[in-house]
């Protein structure tokens, strides 16, 4: 390179920061700052989105849970009813029998 095309860069690196430079790197600084700030809440907004949907498929396991256990106690009932109904109908025969 020539002298005369780095004479413009050593003057400016020898003259320090000048108001646009000042401007321009409290611009950048501020850029940096809301951009991380901004982060911060897509990162804040996903985790609450994910607590969301962690709830939502708590609450139906617990929801679905609680249904089967009705289903089976009702199971359990109807079983019981029918092994009721047909002691009751041996019971029945039985007594026929003894009497006749």
């Amino acid at each position: 390179m020539s002298a005369s095309l780095t004479l413009p860069v050593l003057a400016k690196f020898m003259s320090g920061a000048t108001m646009y430079d000042r401007l321009l790197g409290s611009r950048f600084d501020t850029s940096r700052r809301l951009h991380t700030e901004e982060l911060q809440v897509q990162q804040a907004c996903a985790r609450m989105e994910h607590e969301v949907r962690r709830h939502r498929v708590e609450q139906e396991t617990n929801e679905r849970m609680r249904r089967t256990e009705h289903e089976y106690r009702r199971a359990q009932a109807e079983r019981a009813a029918r092994e009721r109904t047909e002691l009751e109908e041996r019971m029945d025969r039985i007594m026929r029998t003894r009497r006749a």
